[in-house]
């Protein structure tokens, strides 16, 4: 069996048989709450990112640190303007595409520019020193909200009426997430997540446009022997054929915001991985609930291809005793 977190995760993602589903919560902002850093620091300081996302592993021993799930670094460094909020990550509040044309970005170097290269520089100090024992995955905005961050609701609307335009912005996308995907598979992480909450409220109709460049991305992902795992909201569970739909987008595994109940159609989904999510009130509710939700998503999924994880961000203001507790139901737990 499987002697580290990092060999039960890299089992998992393999398809081999694993003892327990491992935890990899999506810690980001709530780090900065367990180590009492400021979040705007958390967000734009190598040191110190690096030592809270390895610092909180330590403290709740979950087997999987996701870098930084910031689905505005790759809009501030193509040129968008963010703000800061106390106790909050950054939020887009200009759009760069609003006064230039798409051809005139230059996204080139893109791994250089903004705050991406803290995140870089934090990654491969996790990998030096984490990453012997847990895994690392990788956090890469998606086509949707980076498409919506570089161009506002117009984005949408080009995606239903623009084919030419809503296309060029897409080729930007993939320019960024490509360059950002190789620099963790350089530094041999162990997954890429796709991080696009808006993907999940997308229609069907805008699906094709959006697989060229996510079969793409997960052929570079798949060189650098990772999985590539979408990450996104509450995908619409019926009609069935427009779930069932949403999961053939090119990726490896999906980590959806549904609750359980809604996955049974996933079970159709051959060698595919896909997360059990701990819903936001459970990891905010008192410690007999985070317990009971857990035992739930054991006993409720089908087969062994899944990890445990939050639906999003772990919340701010989720007790230390919640994540403990998680740790100590799975440990405790067989696959069945």
């Amino acid at each position: 069996m499987p002697a580290t977190s990092k060999e039960l995760v890299r089992s998992l993602f393999a398809g081999k048989p694993v003892s327990r589903p491992p935890f990899i919560p999506y810690v980001a902002t709530a780090a900065a709450q367990f180590m009492q850093v400021p979040v705007q620091k958390l967000f734009s300081d190598p040191t110190t990112l690096a030592n809270s996302l390895q610092s909180c592993q330590k403290l709740f021993r979950y087997d999987g640190i996701a870098i930084l799930l910031d689905t505005t670094l790759e809009a501030e460094a193509c040129g968008c303007q963010i703000a800061w909020r106390e106790g909050e990550p950054p939020e887009v509040i200009s759009h760069v595409l609003e006064r230039k044309e798409p051809q005139s970005l230059d996204v080139s170097a893109i791994e250089i520019k903004g705050r991406i290269p803290i995140v870089l520089e934090a990654a491969k100090r996790l990998a030096q020193t984490a990453g012997k024992d847990v895994a690392l995955l990788g956090a890469v905005t998606g086509p949707i909200t980076l498409g919506k961050h570089l161009m506002g609701d117009d984005f949408v609307a080009a995606l239903d009426i623009n084919t030419q335009l809503s296309q060029k912005v897409l080729e930007l996308y993939g320019k960024v997430a490509l360059a950002l995907a190789k620099a963790y598979g350089e530094l041999k992480f162990d997954a890429v997540i796709l991080a696009d909450r808006a993907l999940a409220s997308t229609y069907p109709a805008h699906y094709p446009k959006v697989q060229p460049i996510l079969k793409t991305l997960r052929n570079l992902v798949n060189f650098y022997d990772m999985p590539l795992i979408l990450l996104t909201g509450r995908v619409p569970p019926v009609p069935v054929d427009r779930f069932l739909a949403f999961l053939k987008l090119e990726a490896d595994g999906f980590s959806l915001a549904n609750p359980i109940s809604e996955l049974k159609p996933a079970s159709q989904l051959d060698g595919k991985l896909l997360a059990r999510c701990l819903p936001k009130s459970a990891l905010l509710g008192p410690v007999d609930d985070v317990e009971k939700a857990t035992l739930e998503l054991l006993d409720k999924s089908i087969g062994n291809r899944f990890f445990i994880t939050s639906e999003w961000e772990v919340p701010p203001r989720t007790p230390a005793s919640n994540l403990h507790k998680v740790m100590q139901v799975l440990t405790k737990s067989t696959v069945k």
